[in-house]
């Protein structure tokens, strides 16, 4: 098989934790080709997408993942999988990014469909599943959130295109109105504002989830002085198990995702809540494979293949 990866420039890949990189890695030590492309060189002729890739040799080496091969300027169509791996936000790049790889045919597998991700907003989307979520609401109001949080306590409010924690603040009456303010750019940006939990100090569950199936989980707790889970926000993962409660969530999920085109996902759980359904580039693979001793790169290749 080709394998084609729309992802973030391979300089900036960490390759003792980065996804990426594992899944790529699979996929050579299964006898397929790689290339990476980023999402600028992306381009229609007519009605035909190319792209400038760039053929590469992956390497089990934390020193040298990577060598080039060559580039070359190629209709995507030749790819048996695309896979659309760069990170958030979720902007208007991105958005027309997913545009253009609507142009290429069946035959290419795309990871995830282009418009399932355009779809499920990584915020929102947990509220589709409003019976396992906590009190939310989403406005760009900021008497809304004073009111919100009159009645919940303390709140969590983040930004609905928000990544890796970024922007992310609590708030509880009695607080300034100055940080809410920030957070809805004076009221012309929607936030997420949910009950907090107070579950959320013994760490967050993330789930990854294949063709609607859960892999496995790992916990991710934060680092001292911080509260915040997020592994790009100084956070550690830590093995753990699923509950009866995590199974049930990803039991009514199945159908959705598969719905959508979203083979391959990582859910947040706090508690029994989810939070979160990250459809653009799930995180959290190496660490699941340390954890459970299993090679789950290898079995989401093999699920392409």
């Amino acid at each position: 098989m080709k394998h084609a990866f729309v992802m973030d420039p391979i300089e900036s890949v960490k390759p003792w934790k980065d996804t990426t990189y594992f899944l790529m890695l699979a996929c050579k030590e299964r006898g397929h080709d790689v290339c990476y492309l980023d999402q600028r060189s992306l381009s229609l002729v007519h009605d035909q997408l190319w792209a400038t890739v760039t053929w590469l040799d992956v390497h089990a080496d934390n020193e040298q993942p990577f060598s080039v091969i060559e580039t070359a300027f190629i209709p995507l169509a030749q790819m048996n999988a695309v896979w659309l791996r760069t990170d958030p936000p979720f902007d208007r790049r991105y958005f027309y990014t997913t545009l253009l790889l609507d142009f290429l045919p069946d035959s290419t597998q795309l990871v995830n469909r282009p418009s399932g991700v355009r779809n499920w907003n990584e915020k929102l989307a947990a509220l589709v599943f409003p019976q396992y979520t906590p009190n939310t609401r989403v406005t760009n109001n900021v008497e809304d959130i004073k009111r919100f949080a009159a009645e919940q306590g303390r709140v969590t409010v983040k930004p609905v295109d928000g990544f890796g924690g970024k922007g992310i603040i609590f708030y509880q009456p009695g607080d300034s109105e100055e940080g809410l303010t920030a957070a809805t750019h004076n009221g012309r940006h929607w936030v997420i504002v949910q009950e907090y939990l107070e579950e959320a100090k013994k760490g967050d569950k993330r789930i990854l989830i294949l063709n609607g199936k859960p892999l496995g989980a790992i916990l991710r707790m934060h680092a001292e002085g911080v509260e915040l889970n997020n592994l790009d926000a100084g956070g550690t993962a830590h093995p753990v198990e699923l509950t009866e409660r995590d199974s049930e969530i990803c039991q009514a999920m199945v159908k959705p995702l598969i719905d959508e085109g979203i083979i391959f996902a990582g859910i947040d759980i706090i508690g029994e809540k989810l939070i979160e359904v990250n459809v653009t580039s799930p995180t959290g693979l190496q660490e699941l494979c340390q954890f459970s001793n299993q090679l789950f790169h290898h079995e989401i290749i093999q699920a392409l293949e």
